[in-house]
């Protein structure tokens, strides 16, 4: 059996390490591999580095930080994973990080945890209606703000031309409107337009514009979390929830990968969505 990876991300303050610690504690009742991810500040370091044990009866049986760049954490993170490999073949690691798209394209994890806390307002999660449909326009007429968008990993200002594809002078309206710059378009009817956005990649890609940039992860999770503060029962969170539970029941198709949304407080064991949350983690990891 080889070695499981299990992504925990999500804008930074949610309570990533809350739920790593539920997991170890209430779902497995073992000790797990941390391996925790950290952007380096200096632009160039890459390196793995195994941390002291924690101590008698710690969560995690090794603890591993790895600093990366976004050029090659497709290197650094599989190193870190092979150190984890060479304690434990066959156990589980958990791969903390923060929202950064290079993270999630970095290597095909097995399982996947978004958490994010409680919004302040609508607009922390999701964009504007007239700025995602800007956003929209951009990506279905540009290529390299396609990549750009979906990815989060390229976005080049001059690409070769090819049939079809012609470039020009634009000022985008969600971006830097004072400053033209050159975009690579596409020679797109509107009823193309239509008929991609009806296809399964069409729909995922309109849900991912909908949500600002550091939440287009929930999109991909098995399980999303909003981790409450006791007693919150806000307007935006409620507005929140229903419009991630509309856009997750668009784009998610197989019962067996399908996403689950979950709200509340993770420390407080009278929530009865906190016992769910634990079923469905404990199936996603062991079924």
């Amino acid at each position: 059996m080889p070695l499981k990876t299990m992504l925990i991300n999500g804008p930074s303050g949610g309570g990533k390490s809350t739920v790593a610690r539920l997991i170890v504690r209430d779902v497995l009742r073992q000790p797990v591999h941390l391996v925790r991810l950290r952007a380096a500040h200096d632009g160039h370091t890459n390196s793995v580095e195994r941390l002291a044990p924690a101590g008698e009866g710690s969560d995690w049986a090794s603890r591993h930080r790895v600093t990366y760049t976004a050029e090659r954490i497709f290197e650094t993170l599989p190193d870190g994973l092979r150190a984890v490999r060479h304690i434990e073949p066959a156990g589980l690691a958990v791969v903390e990080a923060d929202g950064d798209p290079a993270v999630r394209h970095a290597f095909p994890y097995d399982y996947r945890v978004f958490v994010m806390a409680a919004p302040v307002g609508v607009e922390d999660v999701f964009r504007e209606a007239r700025d995602a449909a800007v956003a929209l326009q951009q990506v279905m007429l540009d290529t390299a703000a396609f990549a750009s968008e979906i990815f989060g990993l390229f976005d080049a200002d001059s690409l070769d031309d090819s049939r079809g594809v012609h470039h020009r002078a634009a000022r985008i309206p969600s971006l830097q409107p004072e400053i033209p710059r050159h975009i690579e378009c596409l020679d797109v009817a509107e009823t193309q337009v239509q008929q991609f956005l009806d296809s399964p990649i069409g729909a995922e890609i309109a849900a991912r514009i909908q949500l600002q940039p550091e939440y287009h992860a929930l999109v991909e999770a098995d399980v999303v979390l909003i981790n409450t503060r006791p007693g919150d029962r806000s307007a935006a969170l409620k507005e929140c929830i229903r419009r991630i539970e509309k856009l997750l029941s668009r784009i998610r198709h197989d019962a067996r990968r399908h996403s689950v949304l979950f709200w509340g407080d993770v420390n407080d064991d009278t929530n009865p969505l906190r016992a769910t949350l634990i079923c469905r983690l404990k199936n996603l990891i062991e079924g």
